[in-house]
């Protein structure tokens, strides 16, 4: 089931997490639960609680579910929109408050939360013994530029290493969101980015990706 939502919005997604990157480079990070902001050297970000991944159980936790970390309840406003979401939709990762993360990792459940949640990033703050993954929402991350060619040939591989779906069918939805006009011939796929790049890609008939910009894919 979740296969289908990587394909909706995975590269969608991680572009916004490629905005964040392109934003806030470097800078050490201070989150304060109190205030429901993260600060990035200067920069301050609004955020809301998603849940944690433990080290030790190898769970995801939901921010509506833990009752021992004392979030404010304005701050799990949008884990609760994911919980329902999720009733509706039928998937019992978003509707259960622990999940086994052989199942649905935070990885996994913060890039379709994103854009379910329409946020504009998801960070993922490590601790000892797990991390916390909060949803950010503000207008400089989402100014940052777009995909280039290169970027998003890296951030389409590293989807590819980390979860199984049909890669021309999440490549083809990027596009349409984006409201790019691709060209497709049988099992290629070719489209003019927003930076005037031309990035060409390759499947077999499964549509799992085979060449990218005319170089081989290693899977």
């Amino acid at each position: 089931m979740l296969t289908t939502y990587i394909e909706k919005y995975g590269l969608l997604s991680l572009e916004k997490q490629d905005k964040l990157a392109y934003l806030i480079s470097e800078h050490m990070q201070q989150i304060d639960l109190d205030e429901g902001k993260i600060r990035f050297d200067g920069i301050e970000l609004p955020f809301q609680v998603l849940g944690t991944e433990s080290d030790n159980t190898l769970t995801w936790l939901w921010a509506w579910a833990d009752e021992q970390t004392e979030i404010p309840t304005r701050l799990i406003a949008a884990s609760l929109k994911l919980r329902t979401w999720g009733s509706v939709e039928g998937i019992s990762e978003f509707t259960t408050p622990s999940v086994d993360i052989n199942k649905a990792d935070g990885f996994l459940i913060s890039l379709i939360a994103s854009a379910v949640c329409k946020a504009s990033c998801y960070y993922r703050d490590v601790y000892e013994g797990g991390s916390l993954f909060i949803l950010l929402y503000d207008k400089m991350i989402d100014d940052q530029p777009p995909f280039d060619l290169a970027r998003l040939s890296r951030q389409f591989l590293y989807l590819i290493s980390r979860c199984e779906f049909n890669h021309k069918s999440a490549l083809l939805n990027y596009f349409a969101v984006k409201g790019l006009s691709p060209s497709e011939g049988i099992n290629r796929v070719a489209c003019v980015l927003e930076t005037g790049e031309l990035l060409k890609a390759e499947f077999n008939a499964s549509g799992k990706l085979q060449t990218l910009n005319d170089k081989p894919v290693i899977q």
